[in-house]
């Protein structure tokens, strides 16, 4: 996954983001920061737009932290409308807690993928 053109760091992750859109692992997919700043972002779902994905993510927050007292919480799931599924994924790059929300369409395979996608970043 590692691009080595001279791409800044926000278009080399969502061309790897859109590669995997096009896969149909996913319909729509925004990294966020810890204060909610969308930091690249691919995809568009009728159902969930990205205002939607940053209020779920960020009403789970506590419920990941308090899990993450007891239990290594790092991803939450909702089964949302339409049958779309709802994926936040809570990890550290770059001195942050960010987030990776998706609206999943059902096709196997996009838990690899985000986490190629976070290894990546954190790689960076």
């Amino acid at each position: 996954m590692k691009d080595k053109t001279s791409l800044p760091l926000q278009q080399q992750l969502e061309r790897s983001m859109k590669n995997f859109l096009e896969e149909e692992r996913w319909e729509a997919m925004t990294l966020f920061s810890s204060e909610g700043l969308p930091m690249a972002s691919t995809g568009y779902s009728l159902v969930y737009n990205q205002e939607n994905l940053l209020e779920f993510a960020f009403s789970l927050i506590e419920s990941v932290r308090l899990l993450g007292n007891d239990l290594p919480a790092r991803e939450i799931t909702i089964r949302g409308r339409e049958g779309k599924t709802l994926v936040f994924k809570y990890f550290e790059a770059w001195d942050d807690e960010l987030i990776l929300a998706a609206v999943v369409t059902g096709r196997k395979g996009y838990k690899r993928a985000m986490g190629k996608l976070i290894k990546w970043l954190q790689s960076q």
